[in-house]
């Protein structure tokens, strides 16, 4: 691993400007950093929402952090959270489900899920006080980026293209034994939490992954993008009961 891995890794998942100088976001996708960059996602989101808590109040801030979550990854999860209801809760074929996913529009599935999952995750960070919310965002961060990379290593990908074909390749499980490793140290800030945290997305994994495989045969871009928003979602109710 090295500097190289973890700027692909950030350019990969977040719009922050971090390829190579050519614009590539590098020869590996840094896919062991996956957790660590989840983890600094929920840590601006979590200081932005401290700060907007301290002038208009938790559901302010509580927004305020879904926001910045959503802007630094550019929607890139919540798009795949879309088009994964979409198409694996739709009708007819295998092809038929996959078509339905590259589809760009939002379908009536992907709408819901869309509404459930921010007003979730809204409603989770209200409850909470501003520090623990912090916290309980570099966590979810991190066990929500792990959870991508357990997909990987666990289930085949069912296109030959797309961007998830990126985040596949060889040494898949070294890369999710390290990037546990990574969310080890985050769930240090809360052990406890971060231990049944860890239970509730691996889960919420698990679920997803049969579900896929039922439906289009493996996984998918969409599908990772899925298991990103639902396991942090997951982790961020485990924090607010």
């Amino acid at each position: 691993m090295s500097i190289r891995s973890l700027r692909s890794a950030v350019a990969f998942l977040t719009v922050i400007p971090a390829a190579d100088r050519d614009g590539s976001p590098g020869e590996r996708l840094g896919r062991a950093y996956f957790p660590a960059v989840g983890a600094l996602v929920g840590l601006i989101a979590g200081i932005a929402s401290i700060a907007m808590t301290s002038v208009a109040g938790g559901l302010v801030g509580a927004v305020t952090a879904v926001a910045v979550l959503a802007a630094l990854t550019g929607g890139l999860h919540l798009d795949g959270l879309a088009d994964a209801a979409d198409g694996l809760f739709g009708a007819g074929s295998l092809e038929r489900r996959l078509e339905v996913m590259r589809d760009p529009r939002v379908g009536s599935f992907g709408a819901m899920a869309l509404v459930i999952v921010l007003a979730g995750d809204i409603a989770a960070l209200a409850a909470m006080s501003p520090a623990k919310a912090l916290i309980a965002l570099v966590i979810a961060g991190a066990l929500s980026r792990l959870a991508i990379l357990s997909v990987v290593a666990l289930a085949p990908y069912s296109r030959q293209s797309g961007l998830g074909v990126a985040a596949t390749g060889g040494h898949a499980r070294f890369d999710l034994a390290l990037g546990a490793a990574l969310t080890a140290v985050a769930g240090l800030l809360d052990p406890g939490r971060a231990a049944v945290s860890t239970l509730v997305a691996a889960l919420i994994t698990v679920c997803v992954v049969v579900l896929a495989r039922r439906r289009i045969g493996g996984a998918t871009g969409d599908v990772y993008g899925a298991v990103a928003e639902l396991s942090l979602l997951g982790v961020l109710i485990v924090f607010a009961a």
